[in-house]
C-alpha cells in the first residue's frame, strides 16, 4: 500500500527527506528546512518555497469539468451541486453575484429622511441591500495570494497549539474562545478532507474560490439565531477569509510572546533565524488575508476582530510607531464606522443578544487600540468619543452569553447598576470593559493635550476628567483593580493581576497626560505629576522582575517601557537635575535615593529587554542613551546654564516630545559628554 504524505518533515519511500518544490524541480539538493529552505532564501525565492504533500501526483488535464473528490469540509459538494467546474477556479474567474450592502448610514445620509419617516409611508423600505453587479472578477493576483496563504497554513500545523497557549495565559484577548475553537476545527477538517491522491493544486484553487465566494456574501443574522448557528455561518462550508485572518493574527500574537525554547515552536522552526522568518511570514500572511477581504460588499464584526488583532500584531513586529500599524488602525476605524458599531441601534429585533454583546466588545477593543496608538505617536485619534454612544459590554461570562437560556437571564438580573457581575469573578470581558471606560477619559485627555482649545477653563476641564476617572476606578469591582489586589506580595496573585496592571497603567497615564498639560500651561500641579511618575516607574520595574519564565514578554514589555516608562522616568530625571543644580524653586521634596535606584533599574531594563529584531529596539536603545547621560550628570554634576529650564518638564522638550515618541530627536547630541552639560531649548 502506498505511503500517505504528512504535514511534518515528510520521508520519501527511499528514506530521504522530502525536498521543497523549487529544489525538486530544479534537481538541486535541498536542506529540508521548514517553513522555507536555505537555498530558496539564498536565491531570494521564498515566496515560491513550499513542500507539496504529493509532489509526484499529476492532475488530469482536460477541457471538461471535473469533480473534486473529498469526503467532507469545503471541498465536499451538496447534492444540488455535485460538481465544481474547474473553469470556476481558473485565474480571473467570476464570482457569483452578491448584493451590495451600504453599511451604516447616519442622520445626514442621502436616505436619512425617508428612513426616519418609514412608518409614514404606505410601503416598506428595504434599505439593507441594493442591486450589485452581475458578477465580480476574481483577479489572478488575489487567487495566487489565496493559494499561497492556504499552503502556508497547511504547512503550519501548530497554529492551534499557539492560540490555545495564548488563551490559557492571563492575556487580554477579545475573540471568544468558542469562535476560535470552531474556526480552528473547521480549518483542520478542511485540510484533512483533501484527497492527497488527486490534484492538490486544483483542490486548493477550489478552496480559494469557495472561501472568496463565502466572503463576498454578507453575514446574515436574525433575532432567534443561536450562537452555534452564528458560528456555522462562517465555518465549515461557509468558511470566510475574515475567520482565517483572525486565526492568523491571533497565532502571530501568541508566537510573539512564546519563548524561543518552546518545544512546539522549535519543532516548527528549529533555528532562531527560522523562527524569526516564521514570525515575519505570519505577519505578512495576516496582511494578505485581510487584503482578500478588501473587495467584499459588506463589513462585519469578524472583520473588526481580525483587523484589531492585526493592529496588535503589527505593533509588536514593526514597532508601535510604525506606519504599518497606523494604516491598519485606520482600516479598523473605517470598519467600525461603516458597520455602525459606534452607535447603538434602536432596531435590534434582527440581532440576537449575544451578537450585540460581541459588537460592543469589537467596538470597545477598537476604541482602546485607537487611543493607545494615538497617544504613543501623538496624533489625533481616528474614533472620536463625541460621535459614539459609548455603551460598554456587559460583564457576562462567555459560556452564559453563548447559552442564551435562563442562565443568561439570571446573570443579567444579577448585574449591579454599573453593569458589573456580582460573582466576584474576573471574566475576560471584565478587563475589556474597564479598559474601554478608561479609554473614554483618555480620548478626552488627548482632546486637551493635542487639540487647540482655549486655556481659560483648562484647569476645570482637566480636574473634571481626573475626578470622573477616579470615580470610575472606585466603582469597579475590587477583584479587577490592581491598586487593590495587584500589590499583593504573593507572586502567584501578582501574576494573575497582569491584565489589571495594564489597565491601571492606562488609568495612571491619563492622569499623567492631564497633569503634564497643567504643569506646562498653568505652572501648577508639579507635585501630582511627580507622584504619578514615581508610581508608574515603580510598577514598571516590578513587571520586569516578575515576568513569567515560560513567556517571552520582551516585545510587549518594550512597549510598556516606551509608552509609560520613558515619560515618567524623564520627568523624574529632570526634576532631580533641577534640584541637584539648584535651578529654580523646588516645592516638591524628592526621595533622591529611591528615585536614583529606580532609574538605574529602569535603564537596565531598557538595555536588555528589547532585541535587535524587535520593532521597538531602536527607540529603546536611544532612550537609554539619553536618559543614562542625564542620570550621569545628576550623579556626577557638572556646570549647567541656569536659564535653560522654564518649568519642571520643559527642559526635555527639545529631544523628547511627550505625546509623540516617534518624533524624538535622538540624532542630535544635546547632552555633550565632555566640558559642559547643556540642554538645548529651541
Amino acid at each position: 500500500m502506498a505511503e500517505q504524505p504528512t504535514r511534518g518533515h515528510a520521508v520519501r519511500r527511499n528514506g530521504t527527506l522530502q525536498s521543497c518544490e523549487p529544489c525538486r524541480k530544479s534537481k538541486l539538493r535541498c536542506d529540508h528546512a521548514r517553513p522555507i529552505c536555505g537555498r530558496c532564501i539564498a536565491k531570494k525565492i521564498t515566496a515560491r518555497c513550499f513542500y507539496h504533500p504529493a509532489p509526484m501526483t499529476k492532475g488530469v488535464v482536460s477541457n471538461r469539468t471535473s469533480p473534486i473528490r473529498a469526503s467532507r469540509g469545503l471541498t465536499s459538494q451538496s447534492k444540488s451541486n455535485p460538481t465544481l467546474p474547474m473553469e470556476s477556479t481558473r485565474l480571473g474567474a467570476n464570482l457569483e453575484p452578491t448584493p451590495e450592502v451600504p453599511g451604516y448610514l447616519g442622520a445626514t445620509s442621502f436616505s436619512a429622511v425617508l428612513t426616519e419617516h418609514r412608518h409614514d409611508l404606505p410601503f416598506e423600505i428595504n434599505s439593507s441591500t441594493v442591486a450589485g453587479n452581475s458578477g465580480r472578477s476574481f483577479d489572478p493576483d488575489r487567487l495566487k495570494a489565496g493559494l499561497e496563504l492556504l499552503k502556508l497554513i497547511y504547512d503550519f500545523p501548530i497554529y492551534g497549539t499557539l492560540i490555545r497557549k495564548l488563551y490559557s495565559r492571563r492575556a487580554i484577548v477579545v475573540v471568544p474562545t468558542t469562535i476560535i475553537e470552531t474556526t480552528i476545527e473547521s480549518i483542520r477538517n478542511t485540510f484533512d478532507s483533501l484527497d492527497l491522491s488527486s490534484d492538490l493544486e486544483a483542490q486548493f484553487q477550489a478552496l480559494v474560490y469557495q472561501i472568496s465566494q463565502n466572503t463576498f456574501r454578507p453575514l446574515t443574522t436574525h433575532g432567534s439565531m443561536t450562537f452555534h448557528e452564528y458560528c456555522a455561518s462562517f465555518t465549515g462550508r461557509n468558511l470566510r477569509w475574515e475567520a482565517i485572518a483572525i486565526i492568523l493574527s491571533v497565532s502571530g500574537i501568541s508566537m510573539m510572546s512564546t519563548s524561543d525554547n518552546d518545544p512546539n515552536l522549535v519543532q516548527a522552526a528549529p533555528g532562531s533565524e527560522a523562527r524569526e522568518r516564521l514570525r515575519a511570514q505570519i505577519v505578512e500572511a495576516s496582511s494578505i488575508c485581510l487584503s482578500l477581504c478588501d473587495q467584499t460588499s459588506s463589513v462585519n464584526e469578524l472583520l473588526g476582530f481580525a483587523q484589531y488583532n492585526d493592529v496588535m500584531l503589527k505593533t509588536q513586529h514593526y514597532g508601535d510607531q510604525s506606519f504599518h500599524a497606523w494604516r491598519r488602525l485606520g482600516d479598523l476605524s473605517a470598519t467600525i464606522y461603516a458597520a455602525g458599531f459606534h452607535q447603538e441601534s434602536p432596531q435590534t429585533d434582527d440581532c440576537p443578544f449575544f451578537l450585540r454583546q460581541l459588537r460592543r466588545i469589537c467596538f470597545a477593543s477598537a476604541f482602546y487600540a485607537d487611543k493607545a496608538i494615538a497617544t504613543f505617536v501623538g496624533r489625533p485619534p481616528f474614533i472620536n468619543y463625541r460621535y459614539c454612544t459609548l455603551t460598554p459590554p456587559l460583564d457576562l461570562n462567555e459560556d452564559v452569553l453563548e447559552a442564551g437560556d435562563e442562565s443568561l437571564t439570571l446573570a443579567i438580573s444579577n448585574l449591579n447598576m454599573e453593569g458589573w457581575n456580582s460573582q466576584r469573578t474576573s471574566y475576560r470581558v471584565s478587563i475589556l470593559r474597564l479598559r474601554f471606560l478608561f479609554s473614554v477619559f483618555r480620548d478626552q485627555a488627548l482632546e486637551i493635550a493635542l487639540g487647540t482649545c482655549d486655556d481659560w477653563d483648562l484647569v476645570q476641564k482637566s480636574n473634571q476628567i481626573i475626578e470622573k476617572a477616579r470615580a470610575t476606578l472606585e466603582a469597579a469591582p475590587k477583584f479587577i483593580r490592581y491598586d487593590v489586589q495587584g500589590k499583593d506580595e504573593d507572586e502567584e496573585l501578582y501574576a494573575s493581576s497582569f491584565p489589571s496592571l495594564h489597565v491601571y497603567l492606562d488609568y495612571l497615564y491619563t492622569m499623567f497626560i492631564l497633569q503634564r498639560v497643567l504643569v506646562k500651561r498653568t505652572d501648577t500641579g508639579q507635585e501630582a505629576l511627580i507622584d504619578t511618575s514615581r508610581e508608574v516607574l515603580s510598577i514598571i520595574i516590578r513587571i520586569g522582575s516578575e515576568c513569567d519564565a515560560s513567556m517571552d514578554l520582551n516585545r510587549h514589555y518594550s512597549w510598556i517601557i516606551l509608552y509609560y516608562g520613558v515619560p515618567s522616568a524623564s520627568i523624574l530625571t529632570l526634576e532631580l537635575l533641577h534640584q541637584s543644580q539648584g535651578i529654580g524653586s523646588h516645592s516638591v521634596a524628592l526621595p533622591r535615593a529611591e528615585i536614583i535606584r529606580n532609574l538605574s533599574v529602569f535603564l537596565s531594563c531598557l538595555s536588555w529587554i528589547p532585541r535587535p529584531t524587535h520593532g521597538n529596539y531602536q527607540a529603546c536603545k536611544e532612550a537609554e542613551k539619553k536618559l543614562s547621560h542625564i542620570l550621569d550628570q545628576i550623579i556626577d554634576p557638572r556646570p549647567i546654564q541656569r536659564d535653560v529650564f522654564d518649568d519642571v518638564t520643559s527642559g526635555l522638550d527639545s529631544f523628547l516630545d511627550w505625546y509623540n515618541p516617534s518624533n524624538w530627536d535622538f540624532k542630535t547630541d544635546y547632552l555633550p559628554a565632555t566640558d559642559s552639560f547643556t540642554l538645548s531649548n529651541n
